[in-house]
């Protein structure tokens, strides 16, 4: 009698590596494909995608034995590895043991909120994109209005780049003209008053080229004032003039 409960128990440990722990049924290689997380444990992907439906956040999964953490690429459970040890014995295990096996259900579980969310923009994305290409201009006064806006607003952008350019150029000019006429007036001083016997040309030369920096950064500094204060021009404005324009040549 305990011969016979050993086997018994044998047969049953032998297959146990062969089924999912979680419904107790075989693995195969459909539905019930065994999918191994990062914990090495194994468990057949019908069952885990039923757990992937009830986490919160559907790019992981967490192992109904130890709640291990496993990441689930682009949240679907059927791109997790496969268990290639019990896919590679399937289907002898299935010829040696009669068991009956539970019936699946006719449908599979449903994708994963998430996923279908993210399925949901990326084909309202593909329609906007798809809308846009097939949109065919208007020939009307207020098509070529809006043409003409869009058109004289790009155009104002790269005028303000432009602008704000030659802005930061200006205060980089402004102010290395008045720092090299400190220096220079500094130094001239210095040659002047110390390197006067004999006269040395040096302290002049400095002077006057401290001078001339000291007018260009008062050019430079007024070119900024002008082009930082002056009135800008409204480009809808622009845009309408423009627009006109081209409606009275069509005509």
């Amino acid at each position: 009698m305990a011969a016979m409960e050993l086997t018994v128990y044998e047969d049953v440990s032998l297959y146990e590596e062969y089924e999912c722990k979680i419904c107790y049924n075989y693995f195969d290689l459909d539905r019930r494909t065994p999918k191994i997380l990062e914990c090495l444990h194994t468990f057949c992907e019908e069952c885990l995608n039923t757990l992937h439906l009830r986490e919160d956040r559907g790019w992981r999964i967490g192992c109904p034995l130890c709640r291990h953490r496993t990441p689930v690429p682009e949240y679907r459970i059927h791109n997790l590895p496969n268990n290639t040890k019990v896919t590679d014995a399937y289907p002898f295990y299935i010829q040696d043991d009669s068991l009956p096996q539970d019936i699946l259900p006719p449908y599979p579980p449903p994708l994963h909120p998430a996923l279908t969310a993210a399925y949901r923009r990326e084909v309202a994305n593909e329609a906007a994109v798809a809308a846009q290409d097939q949109a065919i201009p208007s020939v009307a006064v207020v098509g070529g209005n809006a043409a003409a806006n869009s058109y004289d607003s790009a155009g104002y952008e790269s005028c303000q780049n432009c602008r704000r350019i030659v802005l930061t150029t200006g205060c980089v000019c402004a102010i290395f003209g008045f720092v090299s006429m400190l220096v220079l007036l500094f130094l001239g001083l210095i040659f002047v008053h110390n390197f006067n016997n004999p006269p040395s040309p040096v302290g002049p030369i400095c002077l006057s080229v401290a001078s001339i920096m000291a007018m260009f950064s008062v050019v430079m500094t007024w070119l900024v004032c002008w082009l930082r204060y002056r009135p800008d021009p409204e480009p809808g404005r622009a845009a309408s003039s423009n627009a006109s324009r081209r409606h009275v040549n069509v005509l």
